[in-house]
């Protein structure tokens, strides 16, 4: 799993923030769109999934990674999914990082793709796996 660091409102950069991260038992998750729903996700996440996850609203995206081999579930606010593909992408950047993918690139590629050529992508690249932080 591959994300960028910047936070943007509006056209803005407000920030960077920590996009995806992993548990120690190897899962991953990300964060996408609104700080605050990102900021509650990750502790959620990160403790265990306990309870109900955050609201979604309308701006945000989560996902979580149990292993390469099964269905990403994906949080937004229509509800929480599984979703079955090859690679997914959220944010603003997501129209580059999947034809990236599309094309053949990694994950750390496709951020690196929309890094290239969206505004609301930058930072820092951050790179996480299952088998390793």
């Amino acid at each position: 799993m591959a994300a960028d660091t910047r936070m943007i409102q509006g056209t803005a950069i407000i920030g960077q923030v920590t996009k995806i991260v992993r548990r120690d038992d190897g899962v991953l998750a990300g964060g996408a769109g609104d700080l605050a729903w990102v900021q509650a996700f990750h502790p959620w996440f990160l403790d265990g999934e306990e309870g109900d996850p955050p609201v979604v609203d309308e701006s945000s995206k989560g996902i979580i990674v149990r292993s390469a081999r099964k269905p990403f579930e994906v949080f937004e606010s229509s509800g929480a999914f599984e979703y079955r593909a090859s690679y997914v992408a959220f944010g603003t950047g997501k129209e580059f990082a999947l034809g990236a993918m599309y094309a053949g690139a990694t994950a750390q590629g496709a951020v690196c793709a929309a890094m290239k050529f969206d505004p609301g992508t930058g930072g820092k690249l951050t790179v996480l796996r299952h088998d390793k932080a």
